[in-house]
C-alpha cells in the first residue's frame, strides 16, 4: 500500500511540475489613458470594449467609459519616446513546491533506511539472519527512492531557478518638477 501511495505522490508532483512548464504567462498591454478631465492613469489594459475600458493600475482596478478617455498610447506607439530594457525572469518559480517535496520525501526515504540498518542489526545481533536480510533489502531500496527523490529535488530547483531574459518596451515617466529636465524610467511588473 506504501509503495502505491508513494508512487503516486511522485506521479502527482511530476505532473504539478509539467503542468507548470505548460502554463503561458498572461501578459496584458501597458497602457497609458489620457482622460477629458486631464488625468493620466498609467497600468495594465484589461478589457476594452465599445462600451468600456478597464485598466489595472497600482492593483487597483479602474473602469472608464470611451468618452472619458482622450487617448490610449501604448509603449509601440511612442516609438522612440519609449525605452527598451532587459528584464530578467523565473517563469518556473512554481518549481519550488517540486523541490520542497522531493526533498521532503528524499528526508524521509534516508530515515527510514537508517531505522531498517538498525533494525537489521539486532535482529543479526540475536541470529535472526533472515528477518535481516529483509530488512537490509527494503533499507536498500529506501535509500534507492531517497538518491532518486534527491535527484528529482535538484532538478525541479534547476528548473526553478532557470532565468529568462526578455526586452520590454516601457513608457518614461512622467514629471511636472520644475528645475532641470529629469527623466526617470521605472518598471513595475
Amino acid at each position: 500500500m506504501r509503495r502505491w501511495v508513494a508512487a503516486l505522490s511522485a506521479a502527482l508532483l511530476l505532473f504539478q511540475s509539467f503542468a507548470a512548464l505548460a502554463q503561458t504567462a498572461q501578459r496584458t498591454a501597458e497602457v497609458r489613458l489620457y482622460l477629458t478631465d486631464g488625468q493620466v492613469i498609467t497600468g495594465h489594459l484589461v478589457s476594452r470594449s465599445k462600451d468600456l475600458i478597464v485598466v489595472r493600475s497600482q492593483e487597483q482596478i479602474f473602469t472608464f467609459e470611451p468618452g472619458q478617455v482622450v487617448k490610449i498610447v501604448t509603449p509601440e506607439t511612442l516609438g522612440s519616446g519609449a525605452r527598451t530594457v532587459t528584464v530578467r525572469e523565473f517563469p518556473y518559480l512554481s518549481f519550488l513546491g517540486g523541490t520542497v517535496a522531493f526533498g521532503l520525501l528524499s528526508w524521509l526515504q534516508f530515515d527510514t533506511a537508517s531505522s531498517r540498518d538498525r533494525d537489521a542489526d539486532l535482529n543479526a545481533e540475536n541470529k535472526l539472519l533472515h528477518r535481516e536480510k529483509k530488512l537490509r533489502d527494503k533499507a536498500n531500496r529506501a535509500r534507492l527512492l531517497g538518491w532518486s527523490s534527491a535527484v528529482l529535488a535538484t532538478g525541479t530547483l534547476a528548473a526553478a531557478l532557470y532565468p529568462h531574459k526578455t526586452t520590454r518596451r516601457v513608457f518614461p515617466e512622467l514629471s511636472l518638477e520644475t528645475g532641470d529636465p529629469v527623466l526617470r524610467l521605472s518598471y513595475a511588473f
